[in-house]
């Protein structure tokens, strides 16, 4: 079945999506259409989408970089060409003839304290614990519009206005085809956001049941059960037991089965998060490093840190949260029109070492079906404009780790190469993948996300295949 004739069946074709915590914040709300009943679309699904539940689930933290992030970090291999014809020079130590150069071997941005970020890619990569696609560039609908690109990344949809989020759809997929191993009622935070609302999880007209429905989550471990929180209900110092025991006693009637029912899960959401998903003990939790004395491990005490500490310690902590949404709060956005020099690189330095303290985490607690993705909605040009900055472009990496455990993952590997694009001394000069290198799509992310969780046929749901795990390795 064709994937549009796919979604018409769901009905999430012709009408509007709700997009939210988008660019900083700015919230491009449409009205979303009607739901369909849970019944109908799990019946679709179930007999249009071709589903092996694998051995095990893997748990997926999708960090997505809003603005669009620079390749250059993770791709310096054109920068002579690059700096030979940008309209403003690059620094002296990125130029690879120089003998200060602080580009890394295989490419990458290095310089230390003052880089980005490159040495530990190329720890990550020799380990064998993360993969670069160098060459995620876009052939269809390039419109390199954030609006646009962040639609159709986010749901792996051209006609993204009218498509499910990558998150719902997987929520969807997950209950028609009972993989969950339990209800979903039962399950545990399945699916959670540490960003708000967030467009991966835009429904669209594609409903879930209500425990495979996504919750919010705060990086500091805000309980967002615990009523003495709401201010609504009077903030701390509230009367805890009598709102419970009034809540209760008004739902005893059986038409309010579902009411019950959802006290019940307000409790054992809150128990669950006040016990086993708060700052004391998710600290204690973590484990020692032999390759530091024995001592803990330590993420970065930084905004984005901390989070990528929530993050990762909830897929270790609760093996039934499957698909977690990060974004990249904490670091700033990426649309490096001007002064990228001086932001940029500290941006990805404090983003790759949150990453490499989260590896050795899943590594060290023996977490070989976690997997980190991070890419972002577009590219940039590789010219530095006269702001000294990089404007919208097309070419973007993919960085992916862990996930080791995962039939079919290949790690270790950096895939794809790139040439310089564009007339010399002018704005519009970019990369794009050499006439033999491999390439593809970003829609291909979300159908890789669905392969991994079972997934046979993913074009009946998305609009281009996985990527390609067995693509040459380009390293140098």
């Amino acid at each position: 079945m064709e994937r549009r004739k796919f979604l018409k069946h769901l009905g999430v074709l012709g009408g509007a999506c709700t997009a939210a915590s988008i660019l900083g914040g700015r919230n491009l709300i449409t009205p979303s259409m009607a739901a369909l009943s849970t019944g109908n679309a799990n019946n679709i699904i179930r007999n249009e989408v071709n589903y092996v539940r694998p051995a095990v689930l893997p748990q997926v933290i999708h960090v997505f970089l809003y603005g669009g992030p620079s390749e250059l970090a993770g791709n310096l291999t054109n920068i002579e060409d690059i700096n030979a014809n940008s309209q403003n020079p690059y620094p002296t130590n990125l130029d690879p003839n120089n003998a200060a150069s602080i580009i890394t071997p295989n490419g990458f941005w290095g310089g230390g304290n003052n880089g980005a970020g490159g040495e530990i890619m190329e720890s990550l990569i020799a380990s064998g614990d993360m993969t670069i696609f160098r060459t995620i560039h876009r052939l269809k609908e390039d419109s390199k519009a954030h609006r646009t690109s962040i639609f159709q990344n986010l749901t792996g949809h051209l006609d993204a206005e009218n498509s499910p989020g990558m998150g719902t759809t997987l929520a969807a997929i997950l209950s028609a085809h009972d993989a969950f191993g339990k209800a979903p009622e039962e399950m545990i935070l399945p699916f959670v956001s540490f960003e708000g609302d967030s467009l991966v999880y835009e429904p669209a007209g594609l409903d879930v049941p209500l425990g495979a429905k996504y919750i919010a989550l705060d990086q500091n471990f805000r309980n967002p059960y615990d009523r003495s929180n709401n201010s609504a209900l009077g903030g701390p110092g509230i009367n805890e037991d009598a709102i419970e025991a009034l809540a209760r006693s008004t739902a005893q009637r059986e038409k309010f089965l579902k009411v019950r029912e959802a006290f019940t899960k307000r409790e054992e959401l809150s128990e669950f998060i006040s016990n086993s998903f708060n700052a004391a003990t998710i600290d204690a939790s973590l484990p020692n490093d032999p390759d530091n004395g024995g001592a803990q491990i330590a993420y970065p005490n930084t905004s984005f840190g901390r989070r990528m500490k929530a993050a990762v310690s909830l897929a270790i902590n609760n093996p039934e949260s499957l698909f977690i949404s990060m974004g990249s709060g904490g670091l700033g956005g990426w649309d490096d029109h001007d002064s990228c020099l001086i932001e940029y690189p500290n941006r990805m330095r404090d983003m790759m070492t949150s990453l490499e303290v989260a590896v050795k985490h899943m590594n060290l607690t023996n977490r070989d079906n976690i997997i980190i993705n991070v890419y972002g909605e577009f590219g940039r040009n590789v010219n530095l404009n006269n702001s000294i900055g990089w404007d919208h472009g097309n070419n973007q990496n993919l960085m992916t780790f862990g996930g080791k455990g995962i039939p079919g993952r290949t790690l270790g590997k950096i895939v794809g190469t790139t040439q310089r694009i564009g007339a010399s001394g002018v704005n519009r000069q970019f990369t794009a993948p050499t006439s033999n290198s491999y390439q593809a799509e970003p829609f291909s992310i979300a159908s890789s996300v669905y392969k991994y969780f079972g997934v046979q046929n993913g074009e009946v749901i998305n609009d281009d295949p996985p990527l390609d795990e067995n693509a040459p390795n380009e390293a140098i």
